[in-house]
């Protein structure tokens, strides 16, 4: 007899494995983007710090699927969410930080809408962090434009780039891996992840979740040195669970693909 309380995850796993639809063909005569601009400035990178080794990413997410469905403040919506087991909150201050003495030093300024911060550090080992920064922006509105070219202009360091004349697909080569996705509530979901160079090298995971009026964004920066089936059962906790939200058929770290490497 199955335990009733495996029906919520499989049927978690089954919307996680759906395909995202085809993207339009690009028309040939539009104008296409340029590459990526680095986020960090160039001319030295990070430690080439090895990979974490190979897990089975279905294995990963079913076990973080489990864990986002304990009985706890999971899935209960981005108000109520918690820092995950081994991540600490991180005050969120507003307003500008007191000037510094030395003027070469600069303040930050919290942003308006970010309402959660959580970091991580790992000390056993290889050292790593991890940190994690949750917005409630206003809604996207734009008339017939998609969540995902609003995201890009919005919020990436590329977005003062885009014309009109851009299809949407000549821009996703920024990115190391970009999902577009709906779930069986209607609402859109864009998910992209790329590798920040420079000296400090990182990889960037952002999730964007249309809701009534609110655009979710959840965006978190690892080190390259964090083990893959830690970061797929992050994203689950942080991405997916909150919401209820699928996950993207070809969710993986950026180990592998596009000539990336960790």
């Amino acid at each position: 007899m199955q335990s009733p309380l495996l029906l919520p995850v499989l049927s978690l796993l089954l919307i996680a494995c759906g395909a995202a639809p085809p993207a339009a063909p690009i028309d040939p005569s539009a104008q296409k983007a340029g590459p990526r601009a680095a986020v960090h400035p160039p001319g030295c990178r990070g430690s080439q710090s090895s990979a974490a080794p190979p897990v089975a990413a279905d294995a990963a997410r079913a076990r973080a699927m489990a864990a986002a469905r304990a009985p706890d403040h999971w899935g209960k919506g981005y108000r109520a969410l918690q820092p995950p087991p081994g991540f600490r909150v991180v005050p969120v201050s507003r307003g500008a930080a007191a000037p510094a003495d030395d003027e070469e030093v600069e303040t930050d300024i919290t942003p308006a809408d970010l309402v959660a911060k959580f970091e991580y550090q790992h000390e056993g080992g290889e050292w790593f962090s991890v940190v994690v920064q949750v917005f409630d922006h206003p809604a996207a509105r734009p008339e017939g434009q998609s969540l995902f070219r609003h995201a890009v202009i919005s919020f990436d360091a590329n977005g003062e780039d885009v014309t009109d004349e851009m299809e949407d697909d000549s821009f996703k080569n920024w990115f190391d891996r970009v999902a577009e996705l709906r779930d069986e509530k209607g609402r859109r979901i864009v998910e992209w992840a790329y590798v920040e160079k420079g000296c400090e090298r990182a990889e960037l995971y952002e999730r964007f979740i249309e809701d009534g009026e609110h655009l979710w964004h959840v965006s978190m920066e690892v080190m390259p040195t964090a083990p893959e089936e830690d970061l797929l059962r992050w994203m689950v906790l942080l991405f997916d669970a909150p919401l209820a939200g699928p996950a993207p058929a070809d969710r993986r770290g950026l180990a592998s693909g596009n000539g990336t490497t960790r």
